[in-house]
């Protein structure tokens, strides 16, 4: 991506309206709701890497990876306080900033379990980085 880290939620019967909304206008961090989610290099840290590290890994490079909902579940409060140190820290931003970003993470997580509960297996994710 344009400098910066993309991260996809993908599941089975996937069709093109949800591809097309993962895409959004462009490089959007406030659209989790879809599965997309997305961090400038702005310096660290980084939530995204913190939520789904096996996306991360060396050896799952380019590779799509099933990672379970409750895995991500269990790690999203510590998520969330680095997302809000990252919007304080780089951004400087103010309440409503922080907010909108980590309501992304947390509705990315919440699509997860959805689709995971719908096809009785877990959702794979990419990074592009």
């Amino acid at each position: 991506g344009y400098m910066g880290i993309d991260v996809y939620l993908k599941w089975d019967k996937m069709n093109d309206e949800d591809h097309k909304a993962q895409l959004g206008k462009g490089f959007q961090t406030d659209i989790g709701d879809t599965g997309y989610l997305r961090e400038a290099y702005h310096g660290e840290p980084y939530a995204t890497q913190m939520l789904v590290p096996e996306a991360f890994d060396e050896k799952n490079s380019g590779e799509d990876v099933p990672i379970f909902a409750k895995e991500m579940e269990a790690r999203l409060p510590k998520v969330l306080e680095k997302v809000r140190e990252r919007y304080t820290k780089i951004y400087e931003a103010g309440e409503d900033e922080i907010k909108t970003a980590q309501k992304s993470f947390s509705d990315f997580v919440k699509l997860a379990k959805l689709k995971e509960e719908q096809n009785k297996e877990p959702c794979k994710v990419y990074a592009s980085y």
